[in-house]
């Protein structure tokens, strides 16, 4: 008789295995915990831990509570009270629906289950307390307490020695738990949390009337000053929350949280629209901070897709990325003033047609028009002709500070006392060091790099030409023959291509010479033929071609960059005015196309405190 090598695991090891899958560490356990907390109608949370979770992490709710029958059958595996057939999972509409997590955690830990129903019933007058070891309930008693339910997990993972060898250290372990109920209590602004340590208080965070006012509680008034608020909806599909401006960035995307139907995810999709959302306006490396809202019809998102419940599968991914790109691009496009965007409806299900929430066209005020209306022509400041220059005499910096005869009205829930200014309304106090414009403003002294200001510019006007179809060419009255060295005659030539496409006109004209017959009109005929020399002697090895989808922008980069005024030009007033007054006009004024800001602020206040005053 062939003798049988496979054979039904115990329901102890069975479940062990699954603990494994749905408790990774005691983050995970703490996850799993809140979240039938808050399925339960909790309003106020306390989290408690000791030894990093190992020793001891329990969560206490006001929620509904159990009775005896359910709070013994909810340490069952696969009991829940979310789901009740195949179809239900295909419109979860709660935070846990697979019904491991009691089960998973008791048996792997020594457990205490305290709870209480709230009810006036003689049954519920008392509540229950169950002592559970391994996924074995040991001892059942009366207990008094209030409604709701209390879990202590103590010697987590004390019969799985290999599960507790691979965790990390006691303050690495509280970190990630802390980041657990820090990104459960963004999600949540209604529900008051707090999270002790060994005896002490990490945070504590009381109920918030909004997604601002739980950012300010969590990472304080700072960071919560520097946040746009961004909302966009469509039928069946709204994005909402709060983004840093493009001022402010950090080292690591540790600070984009992302959160589908209240549930908090990780998702390539969601953090790859975030990403493409800031293009152009981060340094390479840096990321925003970040906290989005994605609500859709449930059936349109499967959570069934991993066993700790962090990823999601979208049915329609292209309107998801969409939204979340245009939402967060349309918001930033014009950082000037902070609109009001706090949580719009949670009926997901009856999202209506909605009203794309994007930045409306700036009204310049009657100083910009006016400065506008002393040149008729665009402003052009390539060529830096040592004449000129000479003519042009630095204006020397003024530091009198001169309060405005009135405070500006605003009439919004503004976040922070001023966002982005315009900058052409402020007063010109000169020119340092022939390279940055110093403004004075209500809120105090702006430093504006004029190199990155008028690369901005220049790099908004040639994106929307080529929108347009394609970059206008200016055909130069004569032709100008450019000489090229021979040792890299042939690279340049296999360039052509890109440099056509970006509105130079050459064609070649013998072995190591082109013919320029048009240059962007942008630039003008004489700027523009100089600028072509500065993109010839900084092309590298490949020329001009960029991997992917992003050729083209890097391609507007670089003639943005080369065309636009350097460092070291002297600018007459009426230059600085029309430069001020086209950034005021362009979108994403705030950085230029490479990230970098394109002004930094000295508050009253800090200049004052240099002084002692």
């Amino acid at each position: 008789m062939t003798q049988r090598i496979i054979h039904i695991l115990p329901e102890q090891v069975a479940s062990q295995i699954a603990a494994g899958e749905v408790v990774e560490r005691p983050a995970s356990a703490v996850k799993e915990l809140i979240e039938n907390s808050l399925d339960a109608g909790a309003r106020n949370l306390a989290i408690e831990i000791e030894r990093g979770g190992l020793g001891l992490l329990s969560v206490t709710d006001d929620g509904y509570g159990m009775s005896r029958e359910d709070a013994i059958l909810s340490l069952r595996r696969h009991a829940t009270s979310k789901i009740r057939s195949a179809s239900d999972l295909t419109a979860i509409r709660t935070l846990g629906f697979r019904g491991e997590a009691l089960a998973s955690i008791a048996s792997v830990a020594k457990m205490k289950l305290l709870t209480r129903q709230a009810s006036d019933s003689q049954s519920a007058a008392h509540g229950l307390e169950l002592l559970i070891a391994g996924g074995d309930i040991e001892t059942e008693q009366a207990c008094g307490m209030a409604a709701g339910t209390r879990i202590e997990v103590r010697e987590l993972f004390f019969n799985t020695p290999a599960r507790l060898k691979f965790m990390k250290t006691v303050s690495t372990e509280q970190g990630a738990i802390a980041e657990v109920v820090q990104r459960l209590a963004l999600v949540n602004h209604g529900v008051a949390f707090s999270l002790a340590a060994d005896g002490r208080q990490l945070f504590s965070f009381p109920r918030a009337t909004s997604p601002l006012e739980r950012v300010r509680q969590a990472f304080g008034a700072k960071l919560a000053s520097q946040t746009l608020q961004f909302s966009l909806r469509r039928p069946g599909i709204g994005a909402h929350g709060l983004a840093t401006m493009s001022q402010e960035s950090f080292a690591t995307p540790r600070m984009i949280f992302t959160f589908v139907n209240g549930r908090a995810v990780r998702d390539k999709l969601l953090a790859r629209a975030v990403s493409q959302a800031y293009q152009t306006l981060m340094p390479r490396g840096r990321h925003p901070a970040v906290v989005l809202f994605l609500e859709l019809r449930h059936d349109e998102v499967d959570v069934n897709v991993h066993p700790m419940k962090t990823e999601v599968r979208f049915k329609n991914s292209g309107a998801v990325f969409e939204i979340v790109y245009h939402a967060l691009r349309d918001r930033l496009a014009d950082q000037t003033d902070s609109i009001s965007a706090d949580a719009p409806p949670s009926a997901v299900d009856t999202l209506h047609p909605a009203i794309r929430a994007s930045a409306s066209p700036m009204i310049p005020s009657s100083q910009e028009t006016a400065s506008v209306e002393q040149s008729d022509r665009p402003l052009r400041l390539v060529a830096d002709n040592p004449s000129t220059m000479a003519r042009i005499e630095q204006r020397p910096l003024n530091l009198g500070f001169q309060r405005p005869a009135e405070n500006t009205p605003n009439g919004f829930a503004t976040p922070r006392e001023a966002s982005v200014p315009t900058y052409s309304t402020l007063k010109i106090l000169g020119q340092i060091f022939a390279g940055y414009i110093a403004l004075e403003g209500e809120e105090g002294l702006l430093l504006v790099d004029q190199h990155a200001a008028h690369e901005r510019v220049t790099f908004e006007k040639l994106r929307a030409e080529m929108r347009d179809g394609g970059i206008r060419t200016q055909t130069m009255l004569t032709g100008a023959t450019v000489e090229l060295n021979p040792a890299r005659a042939a690279q340049v030539e296999a360039a052509l291509p890109e440099l056509r496409a970006m509105g130079f006109d050459l064609e070649p004209f013998g072995p190591s010479t082109l013919l320029l017959k048009g240059t962007p009109a942008v630039f003008g005929a004489e700027a523009g033929a100089k600028l072509l020399s500065d993109m010839l002697d900084s092309m590298g090895e490949n020329g001009f071609r960029a991997a992917g989808e992003g050729a083209l922008e890097e391609w507007l980069k670089q003639l943005a960059c080369h065309g636009s005024v350097r460092v070291g030009r002297a600018l007459a007033e009426r230059e600085i005015r029309e430069l001020l007054a086209d950034l005021d006009r362009t979108q994403f004024k705030t950085n230029c196309p490479h990230g970098r800001p394109v002004h930094i602020n000295f508050a009253r206040g800090q200049i004052e405190r240099m002084f002692r005053r």
